[in-house]
């Protein structure tokens, strides 16, 4: 969606392009005097996640990453929440989100020849953080993540929350079995994840040896 077509509140203003994934784009974007992520959604998954989950796709990403943002030994790895503009207050369907400064992990991969080993470990420690306080499926993959420089060390920031959890809506029978039996992890695909990083990094430093 082009930043022209939007219905936004005057204190919300489009800055520019920033990205965009499968769900969403996002602009930057100035909010009450300060810079944000303007995340504006697909029309393909509004409808999607209202006709087949119920659910309301910008309040659902926001529900997500308030509950990551306010346990407080995540905070550092999660972009903090900050509004949900509504259709029925008149506005286009978007989320306010802080805007990360800093790099995709891909970026910073490719820059260095591999992921520094503090974002790997954060990486494990998101993973068994919040596995261990019931949150899962949180869309860690790694073309999905930022990074940043907090006290001279790097760290993943996690930002899009609005993958829907398959524990909760698996795609067919088997699946489902398999999440009710503890066949299957509901952190299985954070695991499977983290294995993307770990895999991406070396494929990088790999790409530097043989560059020697």
């Amino acid at each position: 969606m082009e930043i022209s077509n939007l219905d936004l509140p005057s204190y919300v203003q489009p800055i520019e392009f920033a990205g965009e994934g499968r769900r969403s784009i996002t602009y930057r974007a100035e909010a009450n005097g300060e810079v944000v992520a303007l995340k504006v959604y697909r029309q393909e998954f509004i409808d999607k996640y209202q006709q087949r989950y119920k659910i309301n796709i910008a309040q659902f990403e926001i529900n997500r990453n308030q509950q990551f943002y306010d346990f407080e030994p995540l905070r550092p790895y999660a972009a903090r929440p900050i509004k949900v503009l509504v259709v029925d207050d008149g506005y286009s369907l978007c989320f306010l989100q802080e805007f990360i400064i800093g790099h995709t992990l891909v970026e910073l991969a490719n820059r260095e020849h591999g992921l520094p080993q503090s974002v790997l470990d954060a990486g494990r420690f998101i993973c068994q953080t919040a596995e261990a306080a019931g949150m899962h499926d949180l869309d860690i993959f790694y073309k999905n993540v930022m990074v940043r420089k907090l006290a001279d060390t790097w760290l993943p920031v996690l930002h899009d929350f609005n993958m829907i959890p398959q524990y909760q809506y698996p795609p067919n029978p088997f699946l489902a079995l398999a999440y009710l039996t503890g066949i299957r992890r509901k952190s299985h695909r954070d695991w499977r994840c983290l294995k993307g990083w770990h895999a991406y990094s070396e494929q990088q430093s790999t790409v530097e040896s043989n560059g020697h």
